[in-house]
């Protein structure tokens, strides 16, 4: 497999940290509370999402409150350790080092840029399953949207901690994502294409798809995974990409639905929340060029589309039905099912969808 190139991490690392701009002001008194709280609702947060949805309660793994720079530190660390499980090189070349740093720099820069945005994040990658809250960006977000600090706190443990109760359901989907990834890779092989396709494609109206918004090859209607994946990923990358995007779009939507199903007996002002969360998530401002370009309105996409596919099975089938995906990756839902999710109910659940 040759698509993946070698990155210098302790680069990315480095730069990354480096360019992370501080977080809010805040008093030492105001850093103990917050980091109080989130610690508090990442413990009651698993038991509340078993209550709420049936699945088994999880009581292992670690709860991290960390700062911006950590959570550069976390990300890289993860993604070296799926980089060499899927095959990067061990003993790379020169030209292999140069290009390996000139994209560790960019990917440092990334993620310096995306790590001011994140509240949190489950890692089901790393040896032990982590869940990390980044307390800067949940108090930033608290204070911009002037929300009750520990009703927000909680709110957002909950939805992280979903993550956890749903890896913990499906063992094997960690190693079911990263099959998928290889496929992806090795359709970039198969594909043969070098960085002048890669350039025309940017070029290219539509990022390489019709202006009609239909695949090229395909036809069909073109679905995005982030401007950045569309550029840069071979047209029979798609199909891989589909079902890496059906399975994001479950776990962020079904989050979603559970955290609000979990959250009214322990959050009182949940409504005032989602409202005024809801409105930032659909907010444009200085971030939503580069939001775009890294795939964060796919992000949004996904949250949406799982809702709506979870919303739509628990009413006719209840969270019995819906746990189902968790079974195995053959019950996972496909992009069509996701999107109609009668198709994914009349497969898995053998019923013909909603009762007349």
């Amino acid at each position: 497999m040759t698509s993946l190139p070698w990155l210098d991490f302790d680069l990315a690392r480095n730069v990354g940290q480096r360019l992370m701009p501080a977080g809010p002001p805040t008093t030492a008194e105001q850093r103990r509370d917050a980091v109080d709280d989130l610690r508090r609702a990442a413990r009651v947060a698993p038991a509340l999402i078993s209550q709420a949805s049936g699945l088994p309660l999880v009581t292992d793994g670690l709860d991290l409150v960390i700062d911006r720079r950590s959570w550069v530190a976390s990300m890289v660390s993860t993604a070296e350790a799926m980089w060499q499980r899927l095959g990067s090189p061990a003993s790379p070349n020169l030209g292999q080092r140069i290009t390996g740093r000139a994209m560790a720099s960019q990917l440092g820069g990334l993620l310096a840029v995306l790590g001011t945005r994140i509240l949190g994040q489950f890692d089901p990658f790393s040896p032990t399953p982590r869940l990390l809250l980044v307390a800067p960006n949940v108090v930033q977000v608290e204070r911009q949207l002037a929300l009750v600090p520990r009703d927000f706190r909680t709110w957002v443990a909950l939805h992280e901690q979903t993550h956890r109760v749903q890896f913990a359901a499906a063992p094997w989907l960690p190693d079911h994502l990263l099959g998928l990834v290889r496929r992806v890779l090795a359709a970039e092989d198969d594909a043969g294409e070098g960085i002048l396709d890669v350039l025309l494609r940017l070029v290219r109206p539509g990022g390489g798809r019709a202006k009609d918004g239909a695949d090229q090859l395909s036809g069909e209607p073109a679905r995005s995974h982030g401007a950045m994946l569309d550029v840069l990923s071979a047209p029979q990358a798609g199909e891989p990409l589909d079902e890496v995007n059906a399975v994001m779009s479950l776990l962020e939507g079904h989050a979603d639905v559970l955290m609000d199903l979990a959250g009214p007996e322990v959050i009182e002002t949940l409504p005032v929340i989602r409202k005024r969360f809801e409105a930032r998530r659909d907010g444009g401002g200085r971030f939503a060029a580069i939001g775009k370009l890294v795939g964060m309105d796919a992000k949004l996409a996904q949250y949406r589309d799982g809702a709506v596919f979870s919303r739509a099975v628990l009413d006719v089938a209840g969270h019995q039905g819906l746990n189902r995906v968790f079974e195995s990756p053959q019950h996972l839902p496909s992009r069509d099912e996701l999107l109609e999710p009668a198709l994914w109910m009349r497969r898995v659940l053998g019923l013909g969808g909603r009762p007349a």
